[in-house]
């Protein structure tokens, strides 16, 4: 499993906390006997500058054991996805998870041999996503795909029931692994933005 806190204000992972002091009404010019009177000078001020965020756990491989090239096969186990610490600037905005190929195709095992297309990849919705709704999709190198879009105001939401698929292809004449590398992307959003990827 991979864990990132995702800072969505600045676009890095980072914790999206900073801690500023603003010295406003201080000076040296103000003469005081410390001795005789008890001082009180007013004008400092924290300010804690809280970003939107969320920590997120994602696979760090799925795996497809083919034993037949012209029937679909199903990741050999399901993928937990999990979102946490969800922090958003009001109480309507959302967090979207998406992913996108980051090739067109799988690396063969060996080269030039023919492989699958990254929209060979497929998942489904779920019925199983506590304070999410889960999103079909075909994985593409072009675009971002959302998996799941979290609920208003939810501080958290998760599954362990996420299933991909990788389709037929009985062009495939190789044995081997073939690789193909994912990206997930995470971003808040006002509610009514929709699964659009």
């Amino acid at each position: 499993m991979v864990h990132i806190t995702k800072s969505f204000a600045s676009c890095i992972f980072a914790v999206g906390i900073c801690l500023s002091l603003s010295l406003s009404n201080c000076s040296a010019q103000t003469s005081t006997d410390i001795t005789s009177h008890a001082n009180e000078l007013n004008g400092t001020s924290f300010t804690a500058h809280v970003y939107e965020q969320c920590d997120i756990t994602v696979p760090s491989s799925v795996a497809f054991n083919v034993g037949d090239i012209s029937d679909p096969t199903p990741a050999v186990t399901a993928v937990s996805l999990t979102v946490t610490n969800i922090v958003t600037s009001s109480a309507s905005r959302v967090v979207r998870v998406s992913v996108k190929a980051a090739s067109s195709q799988f690396t063969p095992s060996v080269s030039g041999a023919s492989t699958w297309s990254a929209g060979a990849v497929t998942w489904d919705a779920g019925t199983s996503w506590s304070g999410a709704t889960g999103q079909s999709g075909t994985l593409s190198q072009s675009s971002y795909k959302p998996v799941a879009i979290g609920q208003a105001d939810a501080a958290a939401f998760s599954t362990s029931t996420l299933h991909f698929t990788l389709a037929a292809n009985t062009n495939v004449k190789r044995s081997g692994n073939y690789v193909l590398a994912l990206t997930w992307k995470v971003e808040c959003m006002d509610g009514g933005e929709g699964g659009g990827g």
